[in-house]
């Protein structure tokens, strides 16, 4: 019901859940049921939602198939979250996540804390996790590469870095560079600290051309032997961009909730089971070929996709549930239009086909 809910009102204030939860009793009752449901020790990751990932995952990647893993972290207000998802469709779905009790940037431990779990979870394929340049630490890498994982991280231009033996130690943004460089070099000392090994470095500077707004350098740190491959590998890394907005103002509003501690982590729990849920169900819409009913599809002069799955799923769930509300007024309305008669029975094909996914 609370999932059902949450895609209703995209919403997860317990004053907005506790006024519209279905329930006879007085609201007072309502928001202290709904509060010791959330407490209860059945909502955390490992018992619930892992199962469920465990199914997703085996029917839609393969044994030994490449996955890519996307760490970072949001902060808003006194949340700081910090994230493991794994990327699918230029989107990334939510796999492990932990509230960090303090603001600023996660440390190493913490960053190993919520990746032991995934790396237990995604012990069957072959693993690539992506980072930006909080996660640049020597030491990160170096834990990677003793799991056996594959990585690709950013490294800020003020990491210093020693290509050979004789070489002298550098900055990165003193070396040399220009705009439409792509530079691959192999077994590279990154900063002063000994006892991590060597890895690998790219240095790539797109152009800036007619539509393009980027104009920065990557620096990243990875184990990978192509450069074609750690370019598209660090590319993934953005799809969690969207997941966050889509977690929050785009979507269920998260930063509305002031829930702290295990009820916290129970209502992103309920979240990531709806966005899933509700990505999915975009996709299948997607399929039948019926999305134009739900939103607009294509732009002029636009090379991307206007809506995500995610959103064709949330927006055909309440077109449909608007039309059900309102359907003896819908239908004297179209008795109004008989010219438009084969439209109608086009889109109320489409509407039963939409209901067939949900």
């Amino acid at each position: 019901m609370l999932v059902a809910l949450l895609q209703r009102e995209r919403n997860v204030s317990m004053e907005r859940l506790a006024t519209l939860f279905a329930q006879p009793i007085q609201f007072e009752s309502r928001r202290r049921n709904l509060q010791r449901f959330l407490q209860l020790p059945q909502l955390n990751l490992k018992a619930l939602w892992f199962p469920i990932l465990t199914y997703w995952l085996k029917q839609h990647f393969h044994r030994g198939q490449d996955v890519y893993l996307v760490i970072d972290r949001t902060q808003w207000k006194h949340h700081n979250l910090l994230m493991v998802s794994v990327v699918y469709h230029k989107r990334a779905i939510p796999v492990f996540w932990h509230c960090l009790d303090h603001c600023g940037l996660s440390s190493l431990s913490e960053q190993q804390r919520v990746l032991r779990p995934v790396f237990a979870l995604m012990k069957s394929y072959q693993c690539t996790v992506l980072g930006d340049r909080e996660f640049h630490s020597v030491a990160l890498a170096d834990w990677l590469r003793q799991q056996g994982v594959k990585f690709v991280l950013r490294l800020p231009k003020s990491t210093t870095v020693k290509s050979h033996c004789d070489a002298e130690i550098e900055r990165l943004d003193e070396l040399l560079q220009f705009p439409g460089i792509a530079c691959f070099e192999v077994q590279v000392q990154v900063t002063q600290q000994q006892g991590f090994g060597r890895f690998n470095l790219v240095t790539r500077w797109k152009r800036v051309y007619r539509h393009s707004k980027a104009n920065q350098v990557w620096y990243l740190l990875t184990n990978l032997n192509d450069l074609d491959a750690a370019l598209s590998s660090y590319a993934k890394r953005f799809s969690i961009e969207p997941m966050f907005k889509d977690f929050k103002t785009g979507g269920y509003n998260l930063e509305n909730c002031r829930a702290t501690g295990q009820r916290f982590l129970a209502l992103v729990l309920l979240v990531s089971i709806a966005y899933t849920l509700t990505t999915e169900q975009g996709k299948r819409i997607r399929r039948k070929q019926i999305q134009h009913y739900i939103g607009r599809v294509k732009e002029p002069n636009r090379a991307q996709k206007r809506h995500s799955n995610f959103w064709i799923g949330l927006y055909g769930q309440l077109w449909i549930a608007s039309m059900d509300l309102w359907f003896t007024w819908a239908e004297e309305l179209m008795h109004l239009k008989p010219q438009k008669r084969r439209f109608f029975r086009q889109g109320l094909r489409a509407m039963s086909l939409i209901h067939s996914v949900l």
